[in-house]
C-alpha cells in the first residue's frame, strides 16, 4: 500500500513538471511569434555582434530576456537560442533533422538552410526510384534482388508512376 502511495505522488510530481515544461513552451513560441510580427525581417539568424540599427534592436531583447531569466534558468542564453528557433520555424516551417522520423527533401532549403518536410507518398515515390534506378544499373542481381525489382516496380506503379518515364 505505501509503495503504490508513493508511486501516485511521483505520478503526480511528474505531471506536474511536465505541465511546467508545456506551459513554458507554449509562452516561449507565442513570446517568437510575437517577435516575428515586431521584426519582419529575419531577427533570429543576426549574429550576436550585429552593429546595425536591427541588430541593436535585437539584442537589446535578448539582453532583457536574458536578464529576466537569469534568476531561475542555468542557461539564459540557451532559452534565447530556443526562442529564435521557435521564431524560425513559426516564420518558416519545422526542419528535419536527417535521420529521425520522417523526411527529407534533398535541396528543398529555406534561407536557414534547413531541409523541409515531405509527403510520405512523395517520400516513397522518390527512395523507390532511387532504388529501382540502383538496381537496374546492376549488370545482374540475384534472384533475391530480382524479386526485389519486381516488388518495387508494383509498389511504384501502385503510386502511379510510370516506370518507362524514370530516366537514368
Amino acid at each position: 500500500m505505501e509503495n503504490l502511495n508513493l508511486q501516485q505522488m511521483i505520478d503526480n510530481a511528474r505531471a506536474k513538471v511536465i505541465a511546467q515544461y508545456e506551459s513554458t513552451y507554449g509562452a516561449n513560441v507565442e513570446y517568437a511569434k510575437l517577435l516575428n510580427e515586431n521584426w519582419t525581417f529575419d531577427w533570429f539568424d543576426l549574429k550576436h555582434n550585429d552593429s546595425s540599427d536591427e541588430g541593436k534592436s535585437v539584442k537589446a531583447e535578448g539582453d532583457r530576456f536574458r536578464k529576466g531569466i537569469k534568476s531561475w534558468h542555468s542557461n539564459p542564453s540557451v532559452a534565447w537560442k530556443q526562442v529564435r528557433d521557435h521564431a524560425r520555424t513559426a516564420r518558416y516551417g519545422a526542419p528535419v533533422i536527417e535521420g529521425a522520423e520522417g523526411s527529407e527533401v534533398e535541396g528543398a532549403e529555406g534561407s536557414d538552410n534547413a531541409k523541409h518536410n515531405r509527403s510520405p507518398e512523395l517520400r516513397n515515390i522518390e527512395e523507390l526510384t532511387v532504388l529501382f534506378k540502383f538496381n537496374r544499373r546492376q549488370e545482374s542481381l540475384s534472384s533475391n534482388l530480382a524479386d526485389c525489382q519486381r516488388n518495387i516496380i508494383k509498389a511504384l506503379e501502385s503510386m502511379g508512376v510510370d516506370i518507362g518515364m524514370i530516366g537514368d
